[in-house]
């Protein structure tokens, strides 16, 4: 099952997502606003309701939206909140937009939280994906896109990177010398494997400033 969470921070290619892909489609918190002022149903709402009007919440429920409410002071974030609820209700790989934005501490609060699920979640815009590996993963690349890996929730060790200008095997990364910034990928897949820990890896499918 395939699930898609759309967050509260910067979205432009928010109608260019086809909602038919996903077999679990949520709103969290704001990011319900999109879809209201796009005419869509999302499946599930999850939030606090602090970004939103009482009135938006009743034209989601009156278009058939189950809204989960929490209260506004709670010891999880809103992301969270859906993450968990998407896994409860069966996703076994979640797709996450509308999350870039000034806010560096919620951008972390994110990557740890993705680092923390056994699911697959991928954060993506047009700008940059980004994910975690625990493991082994093959991915999507462009030759000449840049590409950053970096330790995340402790070390990493035995990391290995191929299809990069800068490979590797089995050497490991530690959280204090983040050696895996601006690396390049020069073929249309890309590898990286862990033997023990994880790296968040960022794809800059536009080149950054």
């Amino acid at each position: 099952m395939k699930s898609a969470l759309f967050l509260n921070g910067e979205c432009e290619d928010f109608e260019a997502v086809d909602l038919k892909d996903y077999d679990l489609v949520i709103a969290v918190d704001g990011g319900a606003k999109r879809f209201l002022r796009a005419g869509l149903v999302p499946d599930l709402f999850v939030g606090d309701g602090d970004s939103l009007d009482e009135s938006d919440l009743n034209e989601l429920k009156a278009l058939g939206c189950e809204v989960l409410l929490f209260p506004k002071e709670k010891d999880e974030i809103d992301t969270e909140l859906a993450l968990r609820k998407a896994i409860e209700k069966g996703a076994e790989e979640i797709d996450i937009f509308c999350w870039m934005g000034e806010r560096l501490d919620m951008l972390l609060a994110l990557i740890y939280l993705m680092a923390s699920l056994n699911v697959k979640v991928t954060a993506k815009s047009r700008k940059l994906i980004m994910g975690i590996v625990s493991k082994e993963a093959e991915l999507e690349a462009n030759p000449n896109e840049k590409w950053s890996i970096v330790p995340i929730v402790g070390d990493a060790y035995g990391v290995t990177l191929k299809g990069f200008k800068y490979e590797i095997v089995g050497k490991d990364m530690p959280c204090e010398h983040p050696y895996g910034v601006s690396n390049v990928a020069v073929s249309s897949k890309v590898k990286i494997s862990v033997e023990r820990g994880k790296v968040a890896y960022f794809r800059w499918l536009k080149e950054p400033s």
